[in-house]
């Protein structure tokens, strides 16, 4: 990706971990054992108050729920990155642990969105790449990205102040408004996985009708890794081989699955 700034690639995992997140959610008793149907969840989750969301953090209780996973979950998610570095070609640090994300229409504090940002705002490195893969079939996505040239230029507009970018996102409707106009709709479907320069602007968007879950990770080139960079959250994650709440301590070359 060092003349492009997204990639769509074919792939099978989003099914698989389709399935795996089906089975974590009836582990941990959020939905009942007869549950199959992922776009569907906001009308069969077990307790209705785990849909709604942290104004701040726009981060919901299903989504808490699958902060941990299990043994087979962690499996498959090393021999997805290691069939990524097959398609991709080059030696990556990745995320230790995959962000898992489940949106819900008609939730608490849906407003929360649309919050216009890139990972960089938030302390991540700028040598990474973001790669996105739903695990829903939607017709609408919801999550909107805007390209390279355009998000770096939105950016300078704001005198390259991160902070008064993301105070603009929460407050300044006309703001919202200018980055929904300059924004394209992501493909929400489990047949591809969507790549994309971790300097562009996205957001995720409130939903409309049915729910959708996806998993995002950050990968970083080892020919292009700076260290230093750390999380701005609570959490403070550093960003690095073997950090807190960063990077797996192997590279995906040296990665055994």
């Amino acid at each position: 990706m060092d003349n492009e700034w997204c990639e769509i690639i074919p792939s099978n995992w989003n099914k698989i971990f389709r399935k795996d997140i089906i089975r974590l959610l009836k582990n941990k008793k959020v939905v009942s054992d007869n549950f199959w149907y992922l776009e569907n969840i906001h009308n069969q989750i077990l307790d209705n108050s785990l849909l709604d969301y942290e104004f701040n953090s726009g981060v919901n209780g299903i989504t808490k729920k699958l902060y941990e996973t299990d043994e087979i979950f962690m499996k498959n998610y090393h021999k997805f990155i290691k069939d990524l570095y097959k398609k991709l070609k080059f030696n990556f640090y990745f995320q230790s642990i995959p962000t898992i994300r489940v949106h819900c229409p008609n939730a608490k504090n849906e407003n929360h969105y649309p919050r216009y940002h890139n990972d960089c705002f938030y302390g991540h490195p700028p040598q990474e790449t973001n790669i996105w893969l739903s695990l829903t079939n939607n017709e609408y996505s919801g999550f909107d990205v805007i390209d390279f040239k355009n998000s770096c230029d939105w950016i300078e507009q704001n005198d390259n102040d991160f902070d008064k970018f993301i105070e603009k996102s929460i407050n300044d409707k006309e703001f919202t408004t200018k980055g929904n106009t300059m924004s394209m709709e992501v493909k929400a479907d489990t047949n591809s996985i969507f790549c994309f320069n971790s300097m562009c602007i996205h957001t995720n968007q409130p939903r409309k009708k049915d729910s959708r879950v996806s998993i995002d990770v950050r990968i970083n080139p080892v020919k292009n890794f700076v260290d230093g960079y750390v999380g701005k959250g609570r959490m403070k994650a550093e960003f690095k081989p073997g950090g807190k709440f960063g990077y797996h301590k192997k590279s995906v070359k040296e990665l055994k699955v």
